[in-house]
């Protein structure tokens, strides 16, 4: 893993850039770190909810679906509501037929209620396919893949359904244009806006919440913006100077080969012009600035949109900025934070290895997957602890979806699509055994965190095609899923 991760931040450093530092990569820079924990948190999110079900000795191969029937679902409620409607025998004026009737009605769902409708649809699938595994005896693996073409075919039909509203495209797998929720805020003498809306305000309102701030917060937003401002400048002096002798020296060596002498001297007039490069003064700070510095500040009016969607460690990134870590080519700060669904993940992961490895139901677990005959003969509750991580895997996969919907503020029927396979390549990849009975959390989040940095490390190995990751990982999941059975056999006294 570790070689993975250099082999990320080196490869991916700019040829332009003079340094072998591989946090300076692309990879592994400010940005870099914010987008892959994003993507090995979503698919450790996942991997959790599948490797628990493996180690009980099941398989659920719907999670791919559930994130996007549990996406669609989302969007969908936050655009137009939710409404309930039941057929109801009338007269019509073709004779005697069903009018539909609504008995309940949300025409304005915020993000609680949203996420709220879209868990009791996601766990109830969760349930029935959990159910109908243990009361039938039928093998997961055929009982999931059922619900994963189910739930992809719900998916796609509800978003052609709802797309004939005539602000989206007829017959469309999207939804998007969701008002960005999490960034919604209470601007004091204002009231309700979206952060990125204050710079279109009137400069009047501008000028009148500048004057609301105290002295010591114009005082403080000011220098942080001063600071920027003199970075961006720093920066754009060097891109200029850097472009202005490259220009000459292309130049000159035109010169030199045409044998143009009087151009030549020339060029070397100009070249010692530039040695040194002509400083551009910093921007100075506007009230529009100060007032911009101020409304990201304040408390998102949705704290459940902002905790699914939102960012972390912002303070953190704002101090790796202030040492010339996390800035861009312009100077502006590359990165604010790190996004929430790190956080999700770590709880989810904390809650799961606490389950498994201090309460008697993680005792439940382990032996249903272990020996399932002798489980029930020891009075282990099976069946409940199966149906029990079906709806935990619902439950991780509506927690994915929700996080790609508040962070993107859209949802299509495509999200999700093969996520089954890699969240269970983690769990074995992190020593979960595919027979049941064995497997750690610890071992399922760093089988995640393999699994993220080598589709990303891949991509910038040169002379590698990208896709290569998939041979790679192909090839640690076959060795992880023999060692694994290996270390079974011999802890059970197979061989």
């Amino acid at each position: 893993m570790l070689l993975l991760l250099l082999a990320l931040g080196f490869f991916s450093i700019p040829e332009s850039a003079d340094t072998l530092n591989p946090f300076k990569g692309e990879g592994l820079n400010a940005l870099g770190i914010r987008n892959n924990t994003r993507l090995i948190a979503q698919l450790g999110i996942i991997a959790i909810g599948a490797g628990m079900l493996i180690i009980s000795g099941e398989f659920d191969l719907s999670i791919g679906s559930m994130v996007g029937f549990s996406g669609m679902c989302m969007a969908i409620i936050l655009k137009w509501g939710f409404h309930i409607s039941v057929p109801i025998l009338s007269n019509t004026p073709d004779g005697l037929g069903f009018e539909w009737v609504r008995i309940f009605s949300i025409d304005h769902a915020d993000p609680w209620m949203a996420l709220g409708i879209t868990l009791c649809f996601t766990l109830f699938f969760g349930w029935l396919i959990g159910f109908i595994v243990v009361k039938t005896g039928m093998a997961s693996f055929i009982v999931s893949l059922s619900f994963l073409f189910f739930l992809r075919g719900l998916t796609e039909v509800c978003y052609r359904a709802f797309n004939k509203a005539p602000d989206q495209t007829s017959g469309s797998t999207q939804v998007s244009g969701l008002p960005d929720i999490k960034n919604i805020v209470e601007l004091p003498g204002y009231g309700e806006i979206e952060r990125s809306k204050v710079a279109v305000l009137p400069k009047a309102e501008i000028q009148k919440i500048y004057n609301s701030l105290s002295p010591e917060e114009i005082s403080s937003f000011s220098e942080k913006i001063s600071y920027s401002n003199f970075m961006m400048a720093e920066n754009k002096t060097q891109m200029v100077h850097q472009k202005t002798l490259e220009s000459l020296g292309r130049d000159l060596e035109h010169a030199q080969q045409s044998g143009n002498t009087q151009l030549l001297e020339t060029l070397q007039t100009r070249l010692a012009e530039h040695a040194n490069p002509v400083p551009i003064p910093p921007a100075p700070v506007r009230e529009l600035d100060v007032v911009k510095e101020y409304v990201e500040t304040l408390s998102s009016l949705n704290p459940v949109a902002d905790f699914l969607g939102g960012n972390i460690f912002q303070g953190l990134f704002d101090w790796f900025y202030e040492i010339g870590w996390n800035i861009n080519n312009y100077g502006r700060q590359f990165a604010p934070g790190l996004y929430s669904s790190v956080l999700i993940w770590v709880i989810i992961a904390l809650v799961a290895y606490v389950v498994l490895s201090k309460t008697q139901a993680g005792n439940w677990i382990y032996s249903t997957g272990g020996d399932l005959n002798a489980a029930k003969a020891n009075g282990v509750p099976t069946g409940k602890v199966k149906i029990s991580l079906f709806v935990f895997s619902a439950f991780c996969a509506t927690m994915f979806a929700a996080t790609q919907v508040f962070e993107t503020n859209t949802s299509d029927a495509a999200k999700g699509n093969l996520k089954e396979l890699e969240a269970i390549a983690a769990a074995v990849i992190g020593g979960v055994v595919l027979t049941g009975g064995f497997g750690t959390i610890a071992g399922i989040v760093l089988g995640a965190v393999i699994f993220g940095i080598a589709r990303e490390a891949f991509f910038y190995i040169p002379f590698v095609d990208g896709s290569f990751y998939r041979v790679f990982l192909g090839f640690v999941l076959l060795t992880a899923a023999l060692t694994n059975e290996n270390i079974r056999k011999r802890i059970t006294g197979g061989i």
